[in-house]
């Protein structure tokens, strides 16, 4: 299952004089990502079946997903895994990748070899107290047993890179300016899509099903 959300505000409190809510990098492009997941197909299938969910209500408490695991359109056990897409910002060059939960399952083996293959560094969150792999829908599905991952833009500390990414936490969360207009990096954009293509392939064509991790703490 690929899940992404959907929570633009819409219209509200005005910033400098634009009051529209878009939501672009949270999570609209995502959503829109899985579209072009579909559309590149052209009618090839994978091995294994898969779903896509675009989930609402994130914001308030991962409602949409935490309902979506709760009723589930095939059985759970059928399931073998979920890969989101929220919390990604390609504001700077890629190539560093936060991988939540990459150590608990055999997901973040396939991550890990997709990103190896394309020039990217992988590591876990270097910012726990954040506690960013519970905040996105993936939780759920960690929760209920299924092994999952989501993704972040890493950045080496002091680098120009995370500057940008600390400035748009303060100037652009959840605000108007999370639109089409703000500066992105269309070549990281570009090059996280690959990434994500390769991933879902790799997963959804393999032979072993992917699972979890003696040890793991999640």
């Amino acid at each position: 299952m690929l899940t992404a959300h959907l929570d633009g505000y819409g219209y509200g409190e005005p910033v400098q004089g634009d009051s529209l809510y878009n939501g672009t990098l949270d999570d609209a492009a995502y959503v829109a990502l899985l579209i072009q997941l579909i559309e590149r197909q052209k009618g090839k299938g994978f091995s294994r079946p898969l779903i896509l969910a675009i989930v609402t209500g994130e914001e308030k408490g991962l409602l949409g997903s935490r309902y979506l695991v709760q009723h589930l359109p095939v059985p759970k056990e059928s399931l073998v895994a979920n890969i989101n897409l929220d919390q990604l910002r390609p504001l700077f060059p890629l190539e560093l990748l936060t991988v939540h939960a990459l150590d608990e399952t055999t997901l973040g083996d396939d991550a890990r070899a997709v990103a190896l293959s394309m020039n990217i560094k992988v590591q876990n969150d270097p910012e726990p107290e954040r506690n960013l792999v519970m905040r996105s829908d993936h939780w759920n599905f960690i929760q209920a047993g299924i092994p999952a991952i989501n993704f972040v833009f890493g950045f080496q500390p002091g680098s120009e890179s995370e500057r940008i990414y600390r400035q748009w936490y303060r100037e652009g969360y959840h605000t108007p300016k999370d639109d089409l207009q703000q500066k992105m990096d269309w070549g990281a954009a570009a090059k996280f899509n690959t990434f994500f293509y390769e991933l879902v392939d790799k997963v959804a064509n393999g032979d072993v099903a992917p699972a979890w991790k003696p040890g793991s703490k999640l």
